[in-house]
């Protein structure tokens, strides 16, 4: 874009420099509960929650976002649209939700357990995007952007942030916690026991400092919504394409982000459990696998605690892997993944999952459910064979995205996740 082309070009003016290297964060309006309780209209996520839990979710809290991000009945398409836009006129119209009379920044603190992060939510560039500043790791598809952007456009409004992830920078560490001393605009706990805290920020100083602070952020790193900022950007272009009225009148290039320090971005381990050996016998699976895996029998379940360690389970035992292969390019940064050395000398060569997305024999379960469920999917089903993962590293995600790479398949769990609907970003706001 023309915006990165004038972003690549020397300047001899130190300022203007920084402000070319830093990512755009600015204050925003944002739309928030306001006569209804939070927990009552934020839309759970559907990691944790079964389709009856959603359902009873959807029918016990009639302004719950649900409605609007996944209306239910059977309805057709524009139909479906019309339910989920009626509903947001809704919420506005009866108060609600509200939207900031002021350009805010949002403080946001999730805890799960002992695991507490502290980050911000603000409005990001598109243009960052499109320049890799901001940058993402995963595959996305068509298909579901187009799916996400006419959800979005539907309601001019973007329900969800984005998860991002910024190097860890302590300075802005201790300014978001100086704010955290205020009390909190919302303090609950969510459907997943995760609980959530947000101080809304709007005096005039505060914007300054914060501002100020978040220009030593030269990368942004999605963590959780590449499908949402595929769709974010269809949409801004749809709005510079389509009359001049839509660019006067909208910010077209804003995308609402929740952005937390990497160090404190949890991702779980992303398990594996393959249906059967491939029509190979125990022994000669076992045989096949010790050309590159150390195999010791355990009689504990195998959580590994570092790279190149992983576990199996199969037949009722458990067994530890630890491998000892060699990887021919140790230079690729791809290659030297856990998740691809399972892949590489095991799913692939010997078990015979040729593609990790679409075979129907591979089954993928996130590390926050336990050994327990690897241990109960195989036990169902007596040929299979299960491997848990070391989680991947924050820094290995980075690594992949600052070179343009995508990690595989089903390779990093965030968790927990920032609130759908806690903060939703109407588009009518001036540039």
């Amino acid at each position: 874009s023309e915006m990165c082309i004038r972003d690549r070009g020397i300047n001899t003016d130190g300022e203007k420099e920084r402000h070319q290297i830093m990512v755009s964060l600015k204050p925003f309006k944002g739309t928030r509960p306001f006569n209804e309780e939070a927990i009552n209209i934020i839309a759970p996520s559907t990691d944790h929650l079964t389709e009856e839990n959603i359902d009873l979710i959807s029918s016990k809290n009639y302004w719950n976002y649900l409605k609007i991000l996944n209306p239910v009945g059977q309805l057709k398409e524009s139909e479906t649209l019309l339910a989920a836009k009626n509903h947001f006129n809704e919420m506005k119209k009866n108060e609600v939700i509200k939207q900031d009379d002021r350009l805010s920044f949002y403080i946001y603190q999730i805890s799960l357990g002992d695991h507490t992060q502290l980050g911000f939510l603000a409005l990001a560039d598109i243009n960052d995007f499109l320049c890799h500043k901001i940058k993402g790791h995963e595959n996305t598809l068509v298909n579901r952007m187009l799916e996400r952007a006419d959800q979005m456009i539907n309601i001019e409004t973007q329900v969800g942030p984005i998860y991002m992830s910024y190097p860890n920078d302590n300075n802005i560490n201790e300014l978001l916690e100086s704010f955290t001393s205020l009390e909190p605009n919302y303090d609950f706990e969510s459907f997943d026991h995760s609980h959530h805290k947000l101080w809304c920020i709007s005096n005039h100083k505060d914007i300054k400092l914060i501002s100020r602070q978040l220009r030593s952020i030269n990368s942004l790193y999605i963590a959780d919504g590449h499908h949402r900022m595929g769709a974010m950007n269809i949409i801004s272009e749809n709005y510079k394409k389509y009359g001049s009225q839509s660019k006067q009148n909208r910010n077209c290039d804003g995308v609402m982000i929740a952005a937390f320090p990497a160090g404190q971005s949890k991702i779980y381990d992303y398990n594996r459990v393959i249906k059967d050996l491939n029509g190979l016998s125990e022994a000669d699976f076992l045989y096949k696998l010790k050309e590159n895996f150390e195999i010791t029998l355990s009689n504990i379940a195998i959580k590994p605690k570092a790279n190149r360690q992983f576990g199996m389970y199969h037949h009722g035992k458990w067994y530890s892997l630890e491998f000892i292969g060699n990887i021919p390019d140790e230079s690729d940064i791809l290659s030297l993944l856990d998740i691809n050395i399972i892949n590489n000398f095991c799913l692939i060569p010997i078990l015979g999952i040729k593609d990790i997305n679409n075979d129907e024999r591979i089954r993928f379960i996130a590390g926050c459910h336990g050994l327990t469920a690897l241990e109960k999917k195989v036990d169902e089903n007596y040929d299979s064979v299960a491997f848990s993962i070391f989680p991947s590293h924050i820094e290995e995600v980075m690594r992949v995205a600052d070179n343009n790479l995508t990690m595989p398949p089903k390779s990093t769990w965030f968790d927990p996740k920032p609130l759908d609907g806690l903060v939703v970003y109407e588009f009518n706001q001036e540039n």
